[in-house]
């Protein structure tokens, strides 16, 4: 059976393939003489589509030959797209039996998801593309497109994420250790006067309302006008995460400590201003143990935890070079700094980012780097907890490694992506040790792990709680036997009946069972009767 290198998932090519695979399998017959034909005479004339698609514009920019290869064309579904949500509106108001005032409603909620839809851009999506190719033993070189004719692209949806591609220099603030780091642009002013735009015409009174407070309510939380706050943000937001192996943590859990390596947290905003930094400066000012730092090209407030912890946290805000930096210490702020001015070495010059930066543009709109340090960390707590879990809920350890399975990869995951906005939509290239191929067949099995841990543990629980409730019934009878057994047959506080005794006084199965294999012991007359599993017990 020839290998196939390259599949274009199309509806009607997976119901062919599906039914070809359950009719004749993939084992090749061997042909009569008469059905053999030459191979000009088996080749299949070239067709051509009647709808024009996106599939040679987005093809062109992936990557064929590799383990995973995807085209969606999607103009069919999204062309027109507000004009079908209309159309919709008419259905639903049709509904028999819908009052007025829900009518109205109604009208008013497609209203807004008409616009919304229009003015997003929705409608340019042409296609979407994936592609994978193994270019190392498990590593994997990644490419995703979410694609739009050139000239198209004018809505929000795409405007938000940022303009044009430029350097990545929020890889210039992450230090050696860096384990997670995501960097993109976003434009909070724009996407606060969509937000005035979309309300503003939705008819919704109290929506309306809410817009119109928000602003207000801003500036007497912070004491900062509204306007200038949007002004003062520069467009890019960033998080970098830090595990410092130097210094280990323990991390109390129900199954005992995990000690992990110290984290570290960064927070870092492009601004235009000091606006925001000022007024955290004004509030931190009436602290006196406040650690200040006023140099050339920085300012620095942090603020000392008097109270000894494991880990070092300064809490610490800083403004340099048009950013604003939150920390969890001053330390890191520090180094991040030392990065950027080339004082010390960066998240750049380390062998794992070389290697996954392999024939990833340096140029783009977003970012994100994973460690494999990172992954295995997390890997870490997340073993422990489901065990601490598993504990809690009585799950025997069959069950914890089942649930656990669900959601633990074989290896933890790393990688390193850029997206780029380009004239013909936007483009995520990434290398890492997991195929684009898990995009695509992930959320189906993440859906179906996440109901299996959410249902197995209640499942437990509950048998748990209807076994403890079943046992106590159980406890009653025998109470409420003994005492009938007393009070017929004269005895005292201190005697015992045997089941023999209690017999008459009980309905059913003679001795009662505890459903959850617990003993029952009767004790004398003036004690309440036991079962030997802890929680089973009469209040």
């Amino acid at each position: 059976m020839k290998k196939i290198n390259r599949l274009i998932l199309h509806p009607s090519i997976i119901l062919f393939a599906s039914l070809a695979v359950l009719n004749f399998g993939c084992e090749k017959k061997p042909e009569s003489p008469a059905a053999q034909t030459t191979p000009t005479e088996s080749k299949s004339p070239a067709i051509t589509p009647v709808v024009k698609t996106s599939f040679n514009e987005v093809t062109s920019q992936l990557d064929s030959g590799g383990n995973f290869y995807l085209y969606l064309g999607t103009a069919q579904w999204l062309d027109g797209l507000s004009t079908k949500v209309s159309g919709w509106r008419d259905l639903v108001d049709s509904a028999p039996d819908l009052k007025p005032e829900d009518r109205e409603n109604v009208d008013k909620a497609f209203a807004v998801l008409t616009h919304l839809i229009k003015d997003s851009g929705i409608e340019d999506v042409t296609g979407v593309g994936l592609s994978s190719v193994e270019i190392e033993n498990g590593l994997y070189h990644n490419k995703a497109l979410l694609h739009h004719y050139p000239g198209k692209g004018s809505g929000f949806l795409w405007k938000f994420m940022g303009g044009k591609p430029h350097a990545l220099t929020g890889l210039d603030f992450c230090p050696t250790n860096t384990a997670l780091s995501i960097f993109s642009d976003g434009d909070l002013s724009l996407l606060w006067s969509v937000a005035q735009q979309e309300i503003g015409n939705s008819e919704i009174p109290q929506a309306q309302e809410w817009l119109q407070k928000l602003p207000e309510l801003f500036e007497q939380k912070t004491q900062v006008k509204w306007d200038k706050f949007l002004d003062s943000i520069g467009g890019e937001f960033g998080i970098v995460i830090t595990l410092d192996d130097s210094h280990t943590i323990p991390i109390p859990l129900p199954s005992g400590a995990l000690k992990i390596p110290e984290p570290g947290l960064l927070l870092v905003v492009k601004i235009n201003d000091d606006t925001i930094f000022n007024r955290i400066d004004e509030q931190l000012k009436k602290n006196p143990q406040i650690v200040s730092v006023d140099q050339a090209n920085l300012k620095m407030r942090t603020v000392p935890v008097p109270i000894p912890l494991p880990i070092n946290l300064r809490p610490t805000v800083a403004s340099s070079g048009g950013y604003l930096f939150v920390a969890s210490s001053d330390t890191l702020i520090n180094e991040a700094l030392a990065v950027k001015s080339g004082q010390k070495p960066g998240l750049k010059g380390t062998d794992e980012f070389k290697h996954l930066s392999q024939n990833i543009p340096d140029q783009g709109n977003q970012f994100a780097f994973v460690s494999e340090r990172f992954g295995k960390t997390m890997f870490e707590i997340q073993t422990q907890a489901i065990n601490a879990a598993a504990a809690r809920n009585h799950q025997t350890p069959g069950q914890a490694q089942w649930i656990q399975s669900l959601f633990r990869n074989r290896q933890p995951a790393y990688s390193y992506s850029v997206g780029v906005n380009t004239d013909e939509g936007c483009l995520t290239v990434g290398n890492g040790n997991q195929s684009a191929a898990a995009v695509a067949v992930l959320p189906a099995v993440a859906v179906s792990g996440m109901m299996a841990a959410i249902a197995v543990p209640n499942f437990v629980k509950a048998r748990a709680t209807s076994q403890r409730n079943a046992c106590i019934n159980n406890l009653r009878q025998i109470d409420a036997a003994k005492q009938q057994w007393a009070l017929e047959k004269n005895k005292k506080g201190d005697d015992v009946p045997t089941w023999d005794d209690l017999k008459p006084y009980l309905y059913g199965s003679v001795p009662l069972r505890c459903p959850a294999g617990g003993e029952y012991t009767i004790n004398a007359v003036s004690e309440r009767p036991t079962c030997s599993i802890a929680g089973h017990q009469l209040p």
